[in-house]
């Protein structure tokens, strides 16, 4: 099949969920025979690629905007109308954006349609559940900007959201907390396609546990948070809890390894100040290269999620057999199993995630939990998730989603 991908970044610019699903779908469709053409934003200092990882890069130039970190509104139209331009040169037999990247879709979709072509969207978190998870945090930690990203994506899924979704063949989401959103959106059961994001294993297993022992008080615990320092990712109530956790644990350290977006770092700064954390919690920014080392540097990782699908760390700090607290997810939930492989925690709850914390740092059984965490993550592989979404892309084809 002869593919089009619109994302903004792929895996290597970038830290972030839809990034790295992109690439890795990409990168094992290639393998696996297809031909992948990705639309991405071209940002300052980005490598000139020709092709990545055997997918081909076309690049969206630089424009003014206000918001130049995520500028989704001005990259999807650029990129869209660039996918139809191409559509007759190329010969689509299927296109598929992420997220936010199809807010233009509904422009496109038709004429797309009108030449054979399977118009696929992603949804990986609808933008009612991130304005519900933006306004929760906006109740913890309130900011002006915090409130400007409320209003401005609860104008964007009245403007776009329904129509985005309306207008694709098939939509494919990996969480049942997702597609049940989605269904109340309207879209019919069968046009929705679950399939959970995947996990590099091998890679995992190869990467050597990185030195963080500049990190360390002494021989106090090392927990770790990994991903972007975001308000939807619950850093704020992650600071909090240590807050309580360095009571039992006095030379327990957190690190948070992952940028942050329009100056969210500052309001975590001072927060860890408030609370007078600054010996216990490390921000250490974006890391080049990978993270996987850093989850075996850890002896626990944290995911305070307050609404996401289901986070690719949880499955990356399983791989690295390293014991995962998580919020209770409602597309997370259902995928653990059985539940007890990892230590949960309310969402937005500070009292329960600091016990979940302690759970963690003083499990007793915690060589018998990773074990087992880590043979249930072996069944989610890149190779196995390309497959399904190449059936996915067949199914459409053939005509076989209504």
């Amino acid at each position: 099949m002869n593919i089009a991908f619109v994302v903004t970044d792929l895996a290597d610019q970038r830290i972030g969920g839809i990034s790295k699903v992109a690439t890795e779908v990409a990168a094992n469709l290639v393998a696996q025979g297809h031909r992948v053409v990705a639309y991405v934003l071209r940002r300052e200092g980005m490598a000139e690629w020709a092709t990545y990882r055997g997918i081909e890069v076309r690049t969206i130039a630089p424009f003014a905007s206000l918001n130049p970190d995520y500028p989704v509104q001005g990259f999807s139209g650029r990129a869209w109308r660039q996918v139809l331009a191409d559509a007759d040169r190329e010969r689509w037999d299927v296109v598929q954006g992420f997220n936010l990247n199809d807010l233009a879709l509904p422009k496109v979709a038709g004429a797309l349609k009108a030449k054979g072509v399977a118009v696929i969207h992603g949804s990986f978190e609808t933008l009612g559940m991130d304005v519900g998870a933006k306004w929760r945090e906006f109740r913890s930690l309130p900011s002006l900007q915090l409130l400007a990203q409320i209003l401005y994506e609860g104008w964007l899924k009245i403007a776009y959201e329904k129509r985005m979704v309306g207008c694709a063949d098939a939509i494919i989401t990996e969480d049942a907390n997702t597609r049940a959103a989605l269904a109340t959106m309207g879209v019919p059961a069968p046009r929705m396609h679950l399939v959970p994001s995947g996990i590099d294993v091998a890679e995992v297993e190869a990467a050597q546990r990185a030195d963080l022992v500049h990190l360390r008080r002494g021989s106090g615990p090392l927990i770790g948070y990994l991903g972007r320092v975001d308000p939807r990712k619950g850093v704020q109530y992650l600071i909090s809890a240590m807050a309580e956790v360095v009571k039992r644990h006095p030379d327990v350290v957190l690190f948070l390894a992952g940028g942050s977006r329009q100056g969210y770092e500052r309001s975590i700064r001072s927060h860890i100040a408030q609370l007078g954390l600054e010996e216990h919690v490390h921000l250490l920014g974006r890391i080049p290269g990978s993270l996987y080392p850093y989850y075996k540097g850890a002896d626990l990782v944290v995911i305070p999620s307050l609404s996401e699908g289901i986070p690719i760390t949880l499955g990356e700090a399983m791989a690295a057999q390293v014991p995962a607290v998580i919020t209770r997810l409602p597309g997370v939930i259902p995928f653990v199993e059985p539940s007890d492989l990892v230590h949960w925690c309310d969402i937005a709850d500070v009292p329960s995630l600091t016990q979940a914390i302690l759970a963690g740092l003083d499990d007793s059984q915690r060589n018998e939990r990773v074990e087992a965490a880590y043979n249930f993550i072996l069944g989610y592989t890149w190779d196995a998730v390309a497959r399904r979404y190449a059936r996915v892309f067949e199914s459409v084809r053939q005509g076989q989603t209504p």
